[in-house]
């Protein structure tokens, strides 16, 4: 939002990894292009969208960027330990006492970084919009990604922030002076563009020219769309336009599936709606790297572990526990830690192995599981996490003969909400800021925090739940005020 954001930072890096998806960027240097010129062929425009997903997919987690929740947000919750003593940089996330003149990594912060990718967003709806200069097929699912991805940011600004100005132009000059939107008018819009995206995706995976069918899930497409209605009208609330957005995508049987444990997050599995893809030659998943701990113990790099209430949110047969925890024992110190994604970041090969998966096929059964528990259908709600509960199931042993068994139909539905989101505690852990999101939504947030704080060292406060608004932020913008409870 800040004036330096000049036209399009369309033309970011180019994604060209030898053996995945070539993503086509153009030539011409960012400060010498303007948006009329970059929407006048279809390569030059595929080149502005493709250069959105390079700047999702920079450096996405510690840079701040909107990946970066996967992470952060988790520190936030209650899965993830660190030692806030010698990663004091980690520790105003971890022990919730985020400043709103906290530096966020130089100038940095999630708010800067997705409203600058939300300029470039913008730039290209407009541009995009009635433009008779592309070949219509091009046109039409450029635009329809476009407003996927102004509707993905809004969801992740009102979750993070609360109210947050609703910038729908390339106007920086106006953008500038914008109050806060209510959250309810931010759904609002998130919900109109999900609805135009939808009227102009289909289903089919295409490449960086945006035509090309593969089979490489780095671009979102309808079921993506579908997904993250479903995730919206969860979180307003609306419950039947929650399960029927869920079922859109259940449906397509072809298409995602639960796949082996062991699968799940490898490239272009059954499982993925929409993954990113690394900007960095022959670099797998960062998690891999960030969250795997080896025989040195907790390090700089790898400064997190999972929580002991994490670990004993698993049902004893629950074969997430064995094949997405793993463990490493240090001085007599037991660390477990995420293993989710198993190839580390510095041990990638051209053909890359597994992608950071944005939008997953698990997700919408627990949706759909939720939105049913919450309209008096607990049978079908039942029957959704048995589904999911089938599929995590480990093999029967000696010790465990009756392992992670299906719940029962005879369930009530206020007996099903705790159970719904430990759910969703095991299935999506360290991914895109579920927990600390679930945690709000269910109003469990504050119990739980209190009690995550007596190992964290921090003390919970309520408001805390939202981050601040930048102060710098807020001395570029006399209209933005604070959230509750920050001081500055």
């Amino acid at each position: 939002m800040k004036t330096k954001y000049k036209k399009l930072i369309a033309f970011f890096a180019p994604l060209l990894l030898s053996g995945c998806e070539k993503f086509n960027t153009v030539d011409t240097p960012i400060n010498k292009t303007s948006t009329e010129s970059a929407f006048t062929s279809d390569l030059n425009a595929a080149g502005v969208v493709n250069g959105i997903y390079g700047q999702m997919s920079n450096n996405y987690i510690f840079g701040y960027n909107i990946g970066g929740t996967c992470f952060f947000a988790e520190l936030s919750a209650d899965n993830l330990v660190i030692n806030p003593d010698s990663r004091t940089d980690l520790s105003p996330w971890y022990q919730n006492f985020v400043d709103p003149t906290y530096s966020f990594s130089g100038s940095n912060s999630y708010w800067n970084n997705i409203y600058t990718l939300m300029y470039t967003i913008n730039s290209s709806i407009e541009a995009l919009t009635d433009n008779k200069n592309l070949t219509p097929a091009v046109n039409k699912r450029l635009l329809g990604e476009a407003y996927f991805l102004r509707s993905f940011c809004y969801f992740y600004l009102v979750n993070l922030y609360g109210d947050v100005p609703l910038i729908l132009t390339s106007d920086y000059t106006a953008n500038i002076r914008v109050a806060r939107n209510s959250v309810s008018s931010v759904y609002d819009q998130i919900v109109t563009d999900l609805g135009k995206a939808e009227g102009l995706l289909d289903n089919t995976y295409v490449g960086g020219d945006a035509v090309t069918t593969t089979t490489k899930r780095l671009r979102p497409n309808l079921a993506a769309v579908n997904a993250l209605q479903a995730r919206v009208f969860l979180y307003q609330k609306n419950y039947a336009g929650a399960e029927a957005a869920a079922a859109k995508v259940i449906a397509q049987s072809e298409q995602y599936a639960f796949t082996d444990l062991n699968s799940t997050f490898l490239a272009n599995s059954k499982e993925t709606i929409w993954a990113l893809q690394s900007v960095n030659l022959g670099y797998n998943t960062f998690e891999a790297y960030l969250y795997t701990i080896t025989d040195q113990g907790i390090t700089d790099a790898q400064p997190s572990y999972l929580s002991a209430s994490f670990m004993k949110s698993f049902e004893p047969g629950d074969d997430r526990k064995n094949k997405w925890t793993d463990s490493t024992t240090v001085s007599g110190i037991v660390y477990p830690y995420v293993s989710k994604y198993k190839r580390n970041y510095l041990d990638g090969s051209a053909n890359l192995e597994e992608y950071p998966i944005v939008l997953r096929f698990a997700e919408q059964y627990l949706i759909r599981a939720e939105a049913r528990n919450e309209q008096g259908n607990t049978t079908g709600a039942v029957d959704d996490l048995n589904a999911l509960r089938a599929r995590s199931r480990a093999a029967v042993t000696a010790d465990i003969p009756n392992p992670l068994p299906d719940l029962s139909s005879s369930l009530t539905k206020d007996q099903l909400k705790p159970i719904i989101l430990n759910e969703r505690r095991v299935e999506l852990f360290t991914e895109w800021g579920h927990r600390w999101f679930d945690l709000k939504r269910s109003s469990t947030m504050d119990a739980i925090m209190i009690e995550a704080e007596k190992y964290k060292g921090g003390t919970w406060v309520a408001y805390k739940s939202l981050y601040p608004i930048p102060v710098s932020e807020m001395l570029l913008n006399g209209l933005l005020t604070q959230n509750p409870g920050y001081t500055k």
